[in-house]
């Protein structure tokens, strides 16, 4: 029986390891780094940090429906914010990649409400992103329910 026990116990520990890898694989490549540092600055109203992330008449072009993204969180304070990869396409070139992700926000609309906040907002963004000559990643298409 302690042979199947450890069996089992193994098993278990390599597939979260298999997971764990994958997971942490996806969140540190180059493209989606650079979309959650987009994302990021639109969040903290940062116009900035969104024109070092995109190329400049995109985040001009994001920056102007600004107000009607902050209103997901109506008036709430953001305790912090997750990002699910859901698809990812990245050309034979490399030199293109293509996202679709779910942005969670955690937020506390007042009160005490512990370290996850009282509710989640939930937004799908689809995006692509070239790669310049300087191997630096930009965002050149953002797609956000917020812009019409």
């Amino acid at each position: 029986m302690s042979g199947i026990k450890k069996l089992l116990f193994w098993a278990v520990l390599l597939t979260a390891g298999y997971y764990g890898l994958d997971y942490v694989t996806i969140q540190t490549r180059g493209d989606v780094v650079a979309y959650k540092r987009f994302a990021k600055a639109l969040i903290e109203n940062d116009p900035y940090s969104a024109r070092q992330a995109a190329n400049e008449d995109l985040a001009a072009k994001v920056f102007e429906s600004n107000d009607e993204r902050m209103s997901r969180f109506e008036g709430g304070r953001v305790l912090f914010t997750y990002f699910n990869v859901i698809s990812d396409h990245t050309s034979n070139s490399g030199e293109t990649s293509n996202l679709t992700v779910e942005q969670v926000s955690r937020v506390a609309s007042g009160g005490n409400t512990g370290i996850w906040g009282d509710r989640a907002v939930r937004v799908v963004h689809r995006v692509a992103l070239e790669q310049k000559k300087n191997q630096q990643w930009k965002v050149v298409s953002f797609s956000d329910p917020a812009i019409r």
